[in-house]
């Protein structure tokens, strides 16, 4: 039974409400000439980052033998769930251009973006400020109603032809090249996570892709400590792999999220890559899924970055995820009962992404 409805619940509706009728975004307060961020866009909790400094995430050359690649990359995603890649094979060229147009897009007047705004999904696209998951009867609110970022975000269907044409115009091809060129390497980093890190054969999930992108604008702001630019969470899929400009801004949270926030600084000419629960799940827990956050930097540049969130093409209703048998053993049994995709997702949203764990729902327990 959900519990009851209160004043402060409808109180925040109306207020996501009134901002989403603007039309305008983030962006559209940024033109607008605000010198304090709004109240739904108030961290409850300000956001504070550790005084030990940056985190320096592993990097991988996959120009490497493959052996030593291999072993870089489980060693990352055992330790630390996150690392970076270089000499990857996505030319700069495609990812600049890709940053390039989603910042020209959401700089566009606001009479050229404002028709494709819409929190509800437009044919492939979604073009909006997305307001926060949060679960009811949670008090005190621990995040704000809205984070401080307008996102595009592409659905794929990797199953089929894709009906991409609700992508505004001036960011569609520069995306879908972008989408396209990170096709092997997703492949390679299949393999290497899975064949390589576990011992698993990749074809056993069939075929994997990158079926949704997200591309995050952040507005300058006028008050960047008090403010989120992307909740804390653990990604749901497999891996997840980020471009971003060199304004900085994300963060992890390591020692299984009871760590201090550190920032993880942007590399030229890297892409990152973390894992996601998905793919925690299946290594039985040997890899984890890192938790992680994206804080304002600036009061006068945006940033920008594109993440591309890869799945097996299979992850309906009717396709069963569950540790790979070869990785249950005596000493350490099954810690996930099987699940599907669809369960898991309901389950974060149920939990508005809220600790404890979203997959602590399907962890198996002693008795």
């Amino acid at each position: 039974m959900a519990p009851p409805r209160s004043f402060e619940d409808d109180a925040d509706e109306e207020a996501v409400f009134q901002f989403h009728m603007t039309r305008g975004g983030v962006r559209g307060l940024v033109e607008s000439g605000v010198a304090f961020v709004p109240p739904q866009f108030v961290a409850p909790v300000p956001p504070v980052t550790s005084a030990a400094g940056a985190f320096a995430a592993p990097s991988v050359d996959l120009s490497l033998p493959r052996a030593q690649a291999v072993a870089l990359v489980g060693a990352a995603a055992r330790s630390f769930g996150i690392f970076g890649v270089t000499n990857h094979g996505v030319p700069a060229g495609v990812i600049d251009a890709a940053l390039a147009a989603v910042a020209a897009f959401n700089e566009q007047p606001f009479t050229a973006r404002s028709p494709h705004y819409s929190p509800a999904p437009i044919g492939a696209t979604t073009y909006a400020t997305v307001p926060i998951p949060r679960p009811r009867g949670v008090t005190p609110a621990s995040t704000p109603l809205l984070c401080w970022r307008d996102s595009l975000i592409v659905r794929f269907d990797c199953s089929g032809d894709p009906e991409l044409r609700s992508i505004p115009a001036p960011c569609r091809e520069a995306l879908l090249e972008y989408q396209r060129s990170l096709a092997r390497l997703g492949r390679e980093l299949t393999g290497l996570l899975l064949e390589g890190g576990l011992g698993v054969e990749a074809g056993r999930l069939g075929k994997t892709q990158g079926c949704l992108m997200q591309c995050h604008y952040h507005p300058p702001c006028p008050e960047p400590e008090r403010v989120l630019g992307s909740r804390e969470h653990a990604d749901a899929d497999l891996f997840t792999v980020l471009a971003q400009d060199g304004v900085g801004g994300l963060q992890v949270r390591l020692d299984d999220g009871d760590g201090e926030w550190m920032d993880v600084a942007p590399v030229p000419g890297a892409l990152k890559v973390n894992v996601g629960d998905l793919l925690k799940v299946l290594s039985n827990d040997e890899y984890k899924s890192v938790e992680h956050r994206v804080v304002a930097k600036s009061a006068r540049e945006p940033r920008v970055s594109i993440a591309l969130f890869f799945n097996p093409i299979m992850h309906g209703e009717s396709d069963f995820f569950s540790p790979f048998p070869e990785l249950v053993t005596a000493e350490k049994p099954a810690q996930y009962r099987t699940l599907t995709w669809l369960e898991m997702l309901a389950n974060r949203v149920e939990l508005g992404h809220a600790k404890p764990s979203s997959l602590d729902e399907f962890r198996v327990t002693s008795n």
